[in-house]
């Protein structure tokens, strides 16, 4: 590690004259833009500090630094400067993470670091500071066994020896400890220690029969699995996710253009390529372009391609137009893309030509167009954020997928799908979920759709330890925490389609008005409770046209019911 980081010289006035790098990696990080400061004051890029101060901290962009200053005979300033970093914190939280004791001692047997489950092993309390003690006189042991002192001792690595010795307290302790010494530039510095106790062995037996088990069942002659992408055998849904997927089949063998009308998370590229590889076109190529996550200065160019010298750097390359020649261009949230653009693709669609950014000639092109829009095209065009002449040229076919919530009864079958999946990435086999998660999985109004419900499946299997998915595996924010209640916005307050607070109804503003004194969780829950009551009430209690009135599924109803204890 280097005492310093960069050495800053200056002149009267602390003006910058020269700047000298002891840190290459902060050097290919910064010296571009630090050589400008030189004939620049210090004062104007280090946040108005003029290192008048013999020692102190100075900010850059972020970068913090530690600086020592002093002046020369000559009248210069050295400004001698060390990044603060959080690599010692980095380090020891990752030691903690190892499931085993891990011990750091110098040459002198004196402590560097006790990662946390030595700590615990030893029964040393984590505010104890053991940084420089000697090893003797923290644990009661004849230093010719200790296996530290041997491997500093003999320069060699003392592997698996079992000691069994009391701390300094009097606690006695039993393990099963590697110690490897460190030399720099052959000399010994110090040694490291790996010791494990009863507890941790039994961990580690069980830990690796599973993992053990787990490689086994993979066979070395299996070739590997490779993503080709999707098909329609990958679309899970009965009901309106049925019917779509009818429709879908029907036409893409046809050539027509295709709009997909859905959510975020619904599944339209899962479609758009689905089509493409049960089209004719099959063979040629299936290529995806975000529209909403490509800035408007670029697209042009990405579509289209573009001619060498039609500005600095250009050169002459195909854009997504020519490559998908033959074959097929998706073009997703294609209502997020600019009206100018949007004409220039249909002039594409009309003449079947296009010409490069900046070049002369025009260029066939036989593409088959499928798009998607995240939200009623209609209502894009009479807001005038998608061509009317556009829209009737995609949409000769347009396929309306789904909201999770409204086909709700495809849960199990897609979770069960998602674990079967994502089983063969993990040693711990999840099978499946509690009945408890299941209502409340039910209960959520998903409006992050399929996608959601993947992320919250994945998430789950990664923090589990079980065979199955407790409540205490879901991700927080389904509860409350980051603004989504446990019953859901929408079935709390009305579909409000994501309309800002002006937008919704008076009503809901008043009443969110009114509640505002208590906490997020209890109003909702409050004003939940009270709706269902009223509708319960004017039903007669009937569970299944209150359920239908108020545009949630039974057993969702059923779920809140006993959330609330609502006697019927």
């Amino acid at each position: 590690m280097k005492i310093c980081d960069v050495i800053i010289i200056a002149g009267p006035g602390v003006t910058v004259k020269e700047i000298r790098w002891l840190n290459d990696t902060l050097k290919s990080m910064f010296s571009v833009i630090w050589d400008r400061y030189v004939g620049s004051s210090l004062t104007g890029i280090f946040h108005d500090c003029d290192f008048a101060e013999e020692s102190g901290e100075v900010s850059w962009e972020g970068n913090v630094f530690d600086y020592s200053s002093y002046d020369r005979p000559d009248g210069d300033r050295i400004i001698i400067m060390k990044e603060k970093t959080d690599r010692e914190y980095l380090i020891s939280q990752a030691l903690d993470l190892v499931p085993e004791g891990i011990q750091i001692y110098d040459k002198n047997a004196c402590a560097v670091h006790f990662n946390k489950r030595s700590r615990e092993i030893s029964q040393i309390p984590s505010s104890m500071d053991i940084e420089g003690r000697y090893l003797l006189d923290m644990y009661n042991l004849d230093e010719s066994i200790s296996t530290t002192m041997t491997s500093l001792r003999t320069g060699e690595p003392v592997i698996n020896r079992v000691d069994h010795y009391n701390s300094s307290d009097g606690t006695f302790i039993a393990t099963a400890n590697s110690a490897f010494p460190v030399t720099k530039n052959g000399v010994i510095v110090g040694s490291v220690v790996f010791e494990q106790d009863k507890k941790i062995v039994s961990s580690y037996i069980s830990r690796m029969e599973g993992i053990e088990k787990a490689l086994n069942s993979y066979s070395t002659s299996d070739s590997p699995v490779t993503f080709t992408g999707y098909t329609f055998d990958d679309v899970i849904g009965s009901g309106p996710m049925q019917d779509a997927l009818d429709l879908a089949k029907k036409i893409a063998p046809q050539d027509c253009s295709v709009l997909l009308i859905g959510d975020t998370g619904t599944g339209k590229e899962l479609f758009a390529q689905s089509i493409h590889k049960a089209s004719t076109r099959r063979s040629k190529k299936f290529i995806a372009i975000n529209c909403a996550a490509i800035p408007s200065t670029l697209i042009e160019s990405l579509l289209f391609g573009t001619s060498k010298g039609s500005f600095t750097g250009s050169e002459d390359k195909a854009g997504y137009f020519e490559e998908a020649d033959g074959g097929t261009l998706f073009l997703d949230e294609l209502n997020s893309m600019g009206l100018s653009m949007q004409s220039k693709i249909l002039r594409v669609l009309q003449e079947n030509t296009l010409r490069r950014v900046g070049g002369k000639k025009d260029i066939r092109v036989d593409v088959r167009i499928i798009s998607s829009c995240n939200e009623n095209p209609f209502k894009a065009i009479a807001d005038n954020r998608l061509r009317k002449d556009l829209f009737y040229r995609i949409s000769t076919v347009m396929i309306d997928l789904p909201l999770l919530k409204d086909h709700i009864e495809d849960l199990d079958v897609l979770i069960k799908a998602r674990l079967r999946e994502s089983n063969t990435h993990f040693v711990n086999k999840v099978e499946g979920a509690t009945p408890e998660v299941m209502d409340f999985l039910r209960s959520y109004s998903w409006p992050g759709n399929v996608r959601e419900l993947y992320h919250v499946i994945d998430y789950a299997m990664n923090v589990t330890d079980s065979d199955k998915i407790e409540m205490q595996h879901l991700p927080k924010y389904l509860f409350g925490d980051g603004g989504v209640t446990r019953g859901g916005l929408h079935s709390a307050y009305g579909d409000q389609g994501g309309k800002t607070a002006e937008e919704q109804p008076a009503a809901v503003k008043a009443t969110a008005e009114k509640y505002l004194p208590q906490s997020l969780q209890t109003s909702m829950d409050a004003y939940e409770e009270q709706v269902l009551r009223n509708a319960l009430d004017h039903f007669g209690g009937n569970v299944t046209k209150t359920a239908d009135a108020l545009d949630i599924k039974r057993q969702s109803l059923q779920y809140r019911i006993k959330k609330y204890g609502i006697i019927i």
